[in-house]
């Protein structure tokens, strides 16, 4: 009886114990969200019109392309108007923090840092481990590693004071002759962009920064690029609901707490450009869909939207749709002038209208800890370039590339390689690096050209299998012993270049084409066109497996597709990818992606 009545007592206790930790916690966040009200209030209370207005301005800038003029603008428009954020487009990470921190230093109310990475910072800092596009990460069989990225992304992006990322591209591309959008997309099966998407997003929220679904109402299926001119979405409402606002909705369920407004458009919607109109943004995103999170445009800037209107009268089109940021507006001083005007004619109710999309931006900022009386925007960059490269996010950009490695035919049995075959490595349009810089000082390794002699740059995919073959051969790769041999070709060569290498492939056994395209997004020409035929005849007569460092969509504009020995996608031109490429090719390691879009 005594011990069930110790029992009994510790039972109770228990339970009062959380009873305590559920009501000191809610009672914590009640706290924590009176505070932040507190301090957007307070922050709200002591702003003008136009200095509220240009909170809803984010400028673009960076420390290494634009010239004096524009640094001076961005001073302005900081340290005088007081703008609500910059977006940064391209830099070196050392030069940014300068520049941020000076900037920082400058404005009244702490900026919002925003960036346009898809593929995490890396995108625009060289620094930062390489993160796959998203039509690669398509490839992948399930979204478990989509989480891990979106939480390494939101860990490099806290480094550096980076609070917005405009990710992830929702697109459904079923367009293969889309423009801008294909790589950037998970693919285009409906379900599967949905739950990639929701991953990446929830692994970047949960992480501490702000995701960004775009572009609003959808921008798959189209073949004209928005920052060229405007494309047309001619398709019915309930088509329009069953494949581009799919993605949407979902990410809205989740809790998305941005949404990117594209400039398409769309007859069923409405005849105004989709990002300046009110039955698009404020109809459809908002009450419809029952989002009630920051809405962005995209650049204002883009032939998409730019073409017919000024530059003040597309910010002020697009603020009556009822978004909240305006980014890139053409003429930022003009826009703030032209907002100002037209809400100080509106009198109280678009003042208070105002003050309501202020808040959004200023809540967001308190979340960041901005408005604390402490806060300090300063970032110290001793040694950051090194400390962004943190080894676990290394060995998940190489996992994520190992596990996106796509097999798309191997019927001649050639992969994995035969350790006793002559192999002939053939790299077109490659970008070389140094040999020993993979794998150290091995002795003898080189690369050979039979057609030209000895060579001390190539691929990092033939150095992992000339590696290979050294290991084969014992502890020497000269002519004689290494059974793998290089040979290059670019978009310079000559046709009798490439029918030169032609006559040599006669004594392998094996032939690997390698085709590189650095970007990993050319649909078309990753191939000169005047190449095709002489490298058709390579193929006729060799049956080469194809290592393709590109877009799947490259492929269908091959006239030999159907002749070649195998086909490895390795999707964009990375050292991760070539690394991953060798191993599949070696047999370390199977081929675990699925193509992400149809390419026959």
């Amino acid at each position: 009886m005594k011990n069930k009545s110790i029992r009994e007592t510790l039972g109770i206790l228990v339970m009062l114990a959380f009873i305590f930790t559920v009501v000191w916690c809610g009672k914590s966040e009640e706290r924590k969200a009176f505070r932040m009200n507190r301090q957007v209030e307070r922050t709200l209370k002591q702003m003008s019109t136009r200095e509220k207005v240009a909170q809803l301005m984010v400028s673009h800038t960076d420390s290494y392309v634009f010239s004096d003029q524009h640094a001076l603008l961005t001073d302005t428009l900081v340290g005088i108007e007081g703008i609500g954020g910059l977006l940064i487009i391209q830099d070196s990470l050392p030069r940014y923090l300068n520049r941020m921190n000076e900037l920082q230093t400058m404005s009244k109310v702490p900026l919002l840092i925003s960036i346009d990475g898809e593929w995490g910072p890396s995108m625009r800092f060289g620094e930062f481990p390489f993160f796959p596009q998203q039509m690669q990460l398509g490839a992948l069989e399930s979204d478990s590693l989509l989480y891990e990225m979106g939480l390494a992304v939101a860990e490099q992006c806290q480094m550096v004071n980076i609070h917005i990322n405009y990710a992830p591209v929702v697109d459904i591309n079923i367009n293969p002759k889309n423009p801008v959008i294909h790589a950037r997309s998970f693919g285009e099966d409906r379900d599967k962009v949905t739950k990639f998407a929701r991953a990446y997003m929830k692994g970047m929220q949960d992480g501490g920064i702000i995701a960004c679904s775009k572009h609003f109402p959808g921008h798959g299926d189209t073949e004209v690029d928005s920052h060229k001119g405007l494309p047309v979405l001619p398709f019915s409402r309930e088509r329009l609901d069953s494949m581009e606002l799919y993605p949407f909705r979902d990410q809205i369920k989740e809790g998305v707490k941005m949404v990117m407004m594209g400039h398409l458009h769309i007859p069923a919607l409405d005849s105004a450009v989709s990002s300046i109109s009110y039955p698009i943004v404020t109809g459809l995103l908002k009450e419809e869909l029952g989002f009630d999170g920051i809405v962005v445009t995209d650049a204002l800037t883009m032939k998409g939207v730019s073409e017919h209107l000024e530059p003040a009268e597309i910010a002020l089109a697009a603020y009556k749709a009822g978004v909240d940021i305006l980014l890139k507006p053409g003429d930022i001083l003009a826009s703030i002038d032209c907002l100002e005007e037209a809400i100080t004619a509106g009198g109280e109710a678009a003042i208070a209208d105002l003050d309501n999309r202020v808040r959004k931006i200023l809540k967001m900022k308190a979340e960041f800890g901005m408005l604390e009386k402490n806060y300090s925007a300063q970032v110290d960059t001793t040694d950051i370039s090194n400390r962004v490269k943190k080894a676990e996010h290394i060995a998940l950009t190489q996992e994520l590339s190992e596990k996106t490695m796509t097999l798309v035919d191997n019927h001649s049995g050639l992969i994995p390689l035969d350790a006793s075959k002559r192999i002939a490595y053939v790299a077109y349009n490659a970008k070389h690096i140094p040999l020993r810089r993979e794998y150290g000082d091995i002795e003898g390794l080189s690369g050979y050209n039979p057609a030209t002699g000895m060579v001390d740059s190539t691929t990092l995919m033939y150095q992992h299998l000339l590696k290979e073959a050294i290991r084969r051969n014992g502890d020497k790769a000269t002519k004689e012993a290494c059974e793998v041999h290089y040979f290059a070709l670019d978009k310079k060569s000559s046709k009798k270049d490439i029918a030169a290498v032609e006559k040599h492939l006669k004594e392998y056994d094996v032939v690997i084409l390698a085709c590189h395209d650095p970007r990993g997004r050319s649909r078309k020409d990753m191939i000169h066109p005047d190449h095709l035929v002489a490298l058709g005849r390579l193929v006729k007569k060799h049956q080469p497996i194809l290592v393709h460092f590109g877009s799947p969509y490259g492929l269908a504009e091959l006239p030999w597709l159907n002749e070649l020995g195998g086909i490895l996608v390795g999707y964009q031109d990375s050292e991760n990818n070539q690394r991953a490429a060798a191993k599949v090719l070696t047999g370390e390691i199977e081929a675990e992606g699925v193509l992400p879009v149809s390419i026959r």
